[in-house]
């Protein structure tokens, strides 16, 4: 056994290879997940047709020699799964990553994504990454009089890299705050005509150009792509400015991102460069389905004033310029299926910002007067709901954006939807 790692392994009596078995590994509070996810890829190397899960205490978890960077070592199991899953109690009998995640700590300076499974021969059958909190905010680069992030400054990284051969990819019950520069792009080389990537019921909050659907430039496609019931709230374009290349905090490649698309159940608001922007029209990006979401004053980027706007974005059907569309609107003239998206004020609680280098904090995000900067090299947007980009958020797991309109909580990410595999006697 390894120091800082508790281990729980189940065998079988008389079982020539240990190795053969399902591994449970707690990781509590004192101890390491760095060192667990050793210990798992030996075991996965091994194994090869095993389940092995990783459970984590909530609280805080820091990286070898307090680097606050994880990843996987390099794992070739393609039958085998492996299950990330954080926010559990330190008796790992019940876990709640809204109200105790595992939050990682990151460096102030940061060389690489915080949390990587990823590589050349990297192969699993299934990987679950569930149940982390993940503020970047402190190693990004502020104005110190308006808090404005200064993008061209802070990380490139993104928070979180999924790069392997899998049938399925969970990425569920987490929260991603302050990332400059993208929260994820997995790419999934598919290894079965089942495959599907699954984001579900995360919280992405003041984020940088926020997450994108992507694939290889090759066949096959993951069959399905499928983003449930998610809160997307106060996140922005890629640079401040109406022509930025990539302006929607959900960004939907072309044909190889997946065979179909499912975005159902998702909370959008105040994402002020749109909600989804899809970079091709309904003929030559995937087929998508857009059910049962709640969009609220996305869009600001472009002057939208109308509650309803700013749900999907774009340049479609020649035009030079983003448009920006209601859900109603894109129904009539799309081929996508839609349908149940609605527009009403959620009253979601925010956490507060800190408005300047003296970390006082304000009550709502986007506070603050910022100057004009040419620090990325683009013209800042004035007005209110992209002035003062990007100011940096607090994790405050008490003010997280679930809704409190009657009859709208059942939209975006909540406490009652976390879903956790029984492990080991566990639920």
């Amino acid at each position: 056994m390894r120091a800082g790692v508790a281990l729980f392994c189940v065998l079988t009596f008389g079982s020539v290879d240990a190795f053969a078995e399902d591994l449970t590994l707690r990781v509590g509070a004192e101890e390491k997940l760095f060192r667990a996810l050793d210990r798992a890829a030996e075991h996965l190397a091994k194994c090869q047709t095993c389940t092995v899960n990783i459970l984590v205490a909530g609280g805080e978890q820091r990286g070898k020699a307090q680097v606050g960077q994880w990843k996987l070592p390099e794992t070739a199991a393609p039958r085998a799964t492996l299950r990330i899953l954080g926010g559990y109690d330190s008796a790992f009998a019940t876990r709640a990553p809204f109200t105790h995640p595992t939050i990682l700590v990151t460096s102030e300076r940061r060389s690489g994504p915080v949390f990587e499974v990823s590589g050349r021969k990297t192969a699993l059958k299934e990987l679950h990454f569930s149940g982390f909190a993940i503020d970047v905010g402190a190693g990004n680069k502020y104005d110190a009089k308006t808090g404005q992030l200064y993008k061209g400054s802070s990380p490139s990284w993104p928070l979180v890299v999924f790069g392997l051969e899998t049938e399925r990819l969970i990425v569920a019950d987490n929260i991603f705050l302050n990332a400059a520069n993208s929260v994820g792009t997995p790419r999934i080389k598919p290894t079965s005509k089942n495959s599907e990537t699954i984001l579900r019921n995360n919280l992405f909050l003041n984020n940088v150009y926020c997450w994108q659907l992507a694939g290889l430039p090759a066949e096959p496609v993951v069959a399905r792509y499928r983003v449930e019931n998610n809160t997307f709230a106060h996140n922005y374009p890629y640079n401040p400015d109406r022509n930025t290349s990539n302006p929607g905090t959900l960004e939907i490649g072309n044909k190889y991102v997946a065979g179909s698309v499912e975005i159902r159940g998702n909370l959008f608001a105040h994402n002020s460069g749109g909600a989804v922007f899809a970079q091709w029209d309904d003929v030559a990006g995937p087929n998508v389905t857009l059910a049962d979401n709640l969009f609220f004053r996305n869009g600001a980027l472009f002057g939208e004033l109308g509650d309803d706007k700013g749900a999907v974005v774009g340049k479609f059907n020649g035009s030079g310029v983003h448009g920006s569309y209601s859900a109603k609107e894109i129904a009539e003239d799309f081929s996508w299926k839609t349908s149940g998206n609605v527009s009403s004020d959620p009253s979601l609680p925010m956490p507060s910002v800190i408005s300047g280098s003296d970390g006082q904090s304000e009550d709502t995000a986007g506070a603050g007067e910022p100057e004009e900067s040419a620090e990325d090299g683009v013209e800042i947007v004035r007005n209110a709901e992209i002035d003062g980009f990007a100011h940096r958020m607090q994790l405050q797991l008490d003010r997280l954006p679930f809704p409190r309109t009657a009859g709208l909580k059942k939209y975006g990410a909540s406490p009652e939807q976390v879903s956790t595999p029984e492990v080991g006697g566990n639920k």
